[in-house]
């Protein structure tokens, strides 16, 4: 408002110039904070995280907003909850659900096929009580699980009566929990780029190209990563270099993208 009056003043009184200098001239020094940024954005989301708390900090301390997804009944996780809402990232829940090999990697507070509706309602009742605020839910392994419609359907029901988002953290092509959500009204998007340590330092910034690509093609993009000491060094070498070209957001912010916008996404990442 005092911007609108400060031009309408200065028409009055001088025209369309201040002296030696234009109106335009004289925004161009003026700090406007109420304008959006008009760079890309870019939401990473931290995966796996519970069991420890010291490459959590250290992650969760790096410049930019991002995203907690903790494991839920995990030593830490109250900690690490935390220190990211002491951070302004955003926390949501890494729901482990049944994937269709390795079982022994689940963890506790695991959605299995075979769980009838009160079981499945009572454990993730306990997985939520175990991650204080938590604003949504990804899915942690699932290529099993995200594909049950009656399964999805039970989810989703709780995420709606609980006001939570969804990323589907996409370890499935075949994945219908969008779909779900969105029948359910539950606010939801998809996975574009897995940031993952396969041994060369080289993997990690390709993978990242591909992100800045989709991000600068469809003005948003979500890269998951996890926990690892090679993936804190790359953020932390990378950090300020991409914070200059991308505004780093929690994935609440980009809940809102167009149904088009992902599906593009997804095929641009494969």
């Amino acid at each position: 408002m005092r911007v609108i009056q400060w031009l309408g003043s200065a028409i009055l009184l001088g025209g369309l110039t201040l002296g030696q200098h234009s109106i335009a001239s004289s925004l161009e020094k003026t700090s406007i904070t109420s304008l959006p940024s008009l760079k890309p954005k870019i939401s990473i989301v931290i995966d796996d995280l519970g069991d420890n708390s010291i490459i959590a900090r250290k992650m969760l301390s790096l410049p930019g907003k991002m995203t907690a997804a903790i494991l839920p009944q995990t030593p830490h996780a109250k900690l690490i909850s935390k220190i990211a809402s002491e951070n302004g990232h955003d926390i949501i829940m890494h729901l482990p659900m049944e994937a269709y090999s390795r079982p022994d990697l689940l963890g506790p507070g695991a959605l299995l096929q075979k769980m009838d509706q009160a079981t499945f309602s009572e454990t993730l009742k306990q997985n939520i009580e175990s991650i204080p605020n938590i604003i949504g839910i990804n899915n942690h392994m699932g290529s099993l699980l995200t594909n049950d419609i009656e399964k999805m359907s039970w989810l989703m029901s709780e995420a709606k009566d609980k006001q939570f988002l969804f990323l589907d953290s996409k370890t499935s092509d075949s994945s219908i929990a969008e779909d779900v959500a969105e029948k359910y009204g539950v606010p939801a998007l998809g996975r574009d780029i897995f940031l993952d340590h396969k041994g060369a330092e080289n993997d990690l910034t390709e993978q990242f190209r591909r992100a800045e690509k989709i991000a600068e093609k469809l003005g948003t993009a979500v890269v998951i990563c996890h926990p690892y000491p090679e993936t804190l060094e790359f953020l932390e070498r990378n950090i300020q270099e991409i914070t200059q070209k991308f505004d780093l957001v929690g994935i609440s912010e980009l809940v809102t993208k167009p149904v088009e916008a992902k599906t593009l996404g997804h095929s641009l990442s494969k």
